[in-house]
């Protein structure tokens, strides 16, 4: 037992960003996987322990954690070592620079991504709004600007922001392919990440997932 409990879905992009992050700093997870779909997340067991009845969860033996940038940021805090500097600057500018990529990933990127998803999979939502596609679109030219002066999302080298806002831009494609030629320096960034070995361990299978999911509950939805 490592004493790292992480309770975890395996198309969760949030949950991804934290074991792609747990891979880069040598952690050993022992994961617990709620079933979604009957609903582990929202039992009064779970609840207790995460009152927003969300995933990631992390447990480090008595101290429970939940929501993903607060947990990789435990995580790098606790047992980042040598990694702690490059992936979240000490630099004043250049960490309110990461803080703001992963507040806009998780306040408006993600969102954008749960409210298809999650429809589709629990409610029967047969496809994406047009108003919902735009949404995501707006969301890229985001990420678009963010990445005008910089190779990566936040300064010119991999930071705690590049897992949080790359796994949401990976998976969100299960809905709406990236326009590489509207978006070129998003398509060029993702590319970068993909050769990150532990971003191509999780996000990967993570977003083939989703596909196959969202494409077998669209048919299933569209049939009834």
């Amino acid at each position: 037992m490592s004493g790292l409990v992480l309770y975890k879905v395996d198309a969760s992009p949030p949950a991804c960003a934290v074991r792609a992050l747990g891979d880069m700093l040598g952690l050993a997870f022992d994961y617990e996987n709620p079933d979604l779909l009957n609903l582990e997340h929202k039992s009064a067991e779970f609840m207790k322990m995460n009152p927003m009845g969300t995933i990631p969860v992390l447990k480090d033996e008595d101290f429970v954690v939940s929501e993903s940038n607060a947990i990789m940021k435990y995580l790098l805090e606790k047992y980042g070592g040598e990694h702690r500097e490059r992936l979240y600057p000490s630099d004043l500018r250049t960490r309110a620079i990461v803080d703001q990529c992963m507040f806009f990933n998780a306040g408006v990127f993600f969102i954008r991504l749960k409210v298809v998803v999650l429809p589709t999979i629990l409610e029967g939502l047969k496809e994406p709004s047009p108003r919902q596609l735009q949404d995501v679109d707006t969301a890229f030219g985001v990420v678009e600007a963010y990445l005008e002066n910089n190779k990566y999302i936040a300064c010119d080298h991999l930071t705690l922001a590049d897992l949080a806002v790359g796994s949401t831009a990976a998976t969100i494609q299960c809905f709406r392919k990236l326009d590489a030629e509207r978006f070129p320096r998003t398509a060029k960034w993702l590319d970068l990440l993909y050769e990150e070995p532990a971003f191509k361990k999780y996000i990967e299978p993570a977003t083939k997932q989703l596909i196959e999911i969202m494409q077998a509950m669209q048919e299933k939805n569209r049939a009834l």
